[in-house]
């Protein structure tokens, strides 16, 4: 059950130009697995056309360096403890999702 647990939960990954997504989850009653409980719709023209802006918001995003950072490597010291999600990640608010600026033509 691993392998569609994971399906389900990087298919409902919020896209781009999304700031938050939220889903129903269905969870084992021993808390052992959980599942997102959602199929995202969207029909193929629109949903070609948001990654189209993205591609080309991100391509003007990464030239200018706003949110792109180098990465550095090696990503993870030999030393360095490993990150606890409580700490880092649950306290953090999301990113602004992505959008185009576009002339008032």
């Amino acid at each position: 059950y691993i392998p569609h647990a994971v399906y389900k939960l990087i298919e409902n990954m919020p896209m781009p130009w999304e700031q938050v997504r939220n889903v129903n989850t269905i969870y084992h009653t021993t808390g052992a697995i959980t599942f997102c409980n959602a199929v995202p719709f969207c029909i193929e023209p629109v949903y070609m056309a948001q990654w189209g802006t993205m591609w080309i918001t991100m391509r003007r995003e990464k030239r200018d360096r706003r949110h792109f950072k180098r990465m550095r490597f090696p990503p993870f010291d030999d030393e360095e403890p490993p990150l606890d999600y409580g700490d880092n990640v649950l306290d953090v608010e999301p990113l602004e999702a992505i959008q185009m600026q576009l002339d008032e033509q």
